[in-house]
């Protein structure tokens, strides 16, 4: 199967910009919605799309993600959106899954520091922690899984599916 390729961007953003969307993620300004399972027949998360169906879905679109996909040089969104997880008293983990049905990137942006994390590839399970600000990216045919976190309140994610 090859070797499995992925990147990791330490302090993707400009720590400005970062603790300003960071601070709007965090408050109780934005909207996140009930979403029954991460997959199909796994754990319940809340959900915020900034964009999904061809259109932006989000009042924080413009100012705050399109010059993140500047940055990644994208050329096409397939989704964007924001999941947050509720903190436990045990660790639960997604099952494995890929995004999309099609080939694209998916790039996971952290938006803060806890003691949750992404695994990639079912076989190999790289561990991937949460830090704020890290970006990882990777080729949406590998099967991943998130896992919630025991030591903070909440874990956001913001997810970009894109070409």
């Amino acid at each position: 199967m090859g070797t499995l390729e992925y990147k990791i961007i330490d302090n993707f953003l400009d720590k400005e910009i970062f603790n300003n969307f960071k601070n709007i993620l965090f408050s109780k300004s934005i909207n996140w919605f009930f979403l029954q399972h991460m997959t199909k027949e796994d754990h319940y998360f809340f959900g915020h799309c900034f964009y999904n169906h061809f259109v932006p879905q989000s009042p924080y679109y413009i100012e705050h993600i399109e010059p993140m996909l500047i940055k990644l040089k994208v050329r096409a969104v397939s989704e964007i959106r924001a999941n947050l997880v509720l903190k436990g008293t045990n660790q639960y983990q997604s099952n494995f899954h890929v995004d999309r049905p099609f080939e694209c990137k998916t790039a996971i942006l952290y938006m803060n520091t806890c003691n949750g994390y992404t695994i990639l590839d079912e076989d190999k399970k790289i561990k991937i922690s949460s830090e704020e600000n890290k970006l990882l990216i990777f080729n949406s045919k590998i099967k991943h899984a998130g896992v919630s976190q025991t030591d903070v309140d909440r874990r956001i994610v913001i997810n970009f599916n894109y070409f």
